[in-house]
């Protein structure tokens, strides 16, 4: 069964940041952060049939989005749903990558940082996810879910935690507040986050 939200206050904090920061909080310039940056992570599956596994994950960071980049995603999301942001993520350039061990990994289309109390990072990656074949000709449920997040919370030390939600959806509610719906299990958690270089 679909999940709504992971835990709720998180994803609210992460849609804020990502999909109204520019509206209600500037981002911070990107000479305020040490950019490009590099993060390792071991993340553990939480439910389902990834329940009990665990595989290391690099993080790059290589560029910010912009505020404006923001604002034209938020509207689009607004007037055309999950589907036209979706579209509108092909046409943006990558911004950073989460690599899994052995794979080439994915390009991330958004990259947001927020500085947080006593000089810590609130990070976030987001991409429209690659959708395998067996999913378009089965015509699986989770191609509704078409999105991969990536959340970490960093302290001033360059350590932390996070988490990684490889399918899911967003979209705004009766309320005009964002909300993400994950697909059929909970996000994997990410441990042992700290930052390489």
């Amino acid at each position: 069964m679909p999940q709504l939200g992971y835990p709720v206050v998180t994803g609210m904090l992460m849609c804020s940041v990502l999909l109204s920061g520019a509206a209600q909080e500037m981002q911070p310039p990107a000479a305020q952060f040490a950019i490009p940056a590099q993060y390792s992570a071991t993340a553990f599956g939480q439910a389902g049939s990834a329940a009990g596994r665990n595989f290391t994950m690099n993080v790059y960071v290589r560029e910010l989005s912009s505020n404006a980049e923001i604002d034209e995603l938020a509207g689009t999301l607004k007037s055309k749903g999950p589907e036209g942001l979706m579209k509108a993520m092909n046409n943006m350039k990558e911004k950073g990558r989460v690599t899994p061990t052995g794979s080439v990994g994915t390009a991330m289309a958004v990259v947001r940082i927020q500085p947080t109390k006593n000089g810590g990072q609130h990070i976030l990656l987001m991409t429209n996810r690659p959708i395998a074949l067996a999913e378009m000709t089965n015509s699986t449920r989770s191609r509704n879910y078409p999105f991969s997040i990536v959340v970490l919370n960093i302290d001033k030390d360059g350590k932390g935690s996070g988490f990684f939600a490889p399918a899911c959806t967003i979209r705004f509610d009766k309320k005009d507040d964002v909300e993400i719906e994950h697909y059929g299990q909970k996000p994997f958690r990410m441990a042992n986050v700290f930052r390489q270089k």
